[in-house]
């Protein structure tokens, strides 16, 4: 869920369990744990003087004791190559952002390109932000690449397809067994609607990401170009 919400509150690190210990695989940007840098590679051997190594210990342990309230403090130790005794850093949580958008920029002078990697709650704001600076260096047409976007949140897909397509044109429906049918479909509210556009699809293209593909193909708006999706 904290993917899909956009934030979460803890120290901002990604890790892997490596030989009974905690290796930190990635340091989220802007976190707490990058301003008193912590880096790639290290290992995290204590937390709150307490030892976090050992077969025992699980993800779930080591989240437990990472993750907290923000504006709280956490002592960790660290082992980190080419040092002969733990370093020690106070770690003040705070909340981490995950971004849904991975990249933005100008391909050429009028072409635009933009990277979307999960639809999450925070996605269509990132989404208009990033358009806004696009146009602003002169897109008017623009990449979208969903590949190895494998969804999320499904009214972030079909609020970034309505600002493609024109309105009252249909997006997706959903219905079920014991739920009834429900249509989504365009408004006049798009900041799209006259950008040329080609989508990038792959294998890892799920979900969310092929309601937004799937509407913009059946309405005949832009061009997919790749592979076969997951789904589809």
């Amino acid at each position: 869920n904290d993917l899909l919400e956009g934030e979460f509150e803890g120290i901002g690190v990604q890790f892997n369990i490596q030989n009974d210990s905690v290796v930190v695989i990635q340091v989220i940007s802007g976190g707490p744990s990058e301003r008193v840098n912590i880096k790639a590679g290290d290992r995290i051997v204590k937390v709150n003087d307490s030892l976090l190594v050992g077969p025992q210990i699980t993800s779930n342990t080591v989240v437990k004791k990472l993750k907290g309230p923000r504006g709280t403090k956490v002592k960790v130790g660290i082992a980190r190559r080419g040092h002969s005794k733990l370093i020690d850093f106070t770690i003040t949580r705070d909340k981490i952002p995950f971004y849904s958008i991975d990249a933005s920029f100008m391909q050429t002078k009028d072409v635009g390109y933009l990277k979307i990697s999960r639809f999450a709650n925070t996605t269509v704001e990132e989404f208009e932000k990033h358009v806004s600076k696009l146009k602003s260096q002169g897109m008017k047409k623009l990449i979208l690449d969903l590949r190895g976007n494998g969804g999320g949140v499904l009214q972030a897909s079909t609020e970034i397809a309505n600002h493609f397509l024109e309105s009252g044109s249909p997006i997706v429906y959903t219905e079920g067994r014991a739920y009834p049918r429900q249509d989504y479909y365009a408004d006049e509210n798009g900041i799209c609607k006259n950008t040329k556009l080609v989508i990038l699809i792959d294998e890892g293209t799920a979900s969310a990401s092929e309601i937004l593909s799937g509407a913009i193909q059946d309405n005949d708006r832009g061009l997919i170009i790749g592979r076969r999706s997951f789904g589809k």
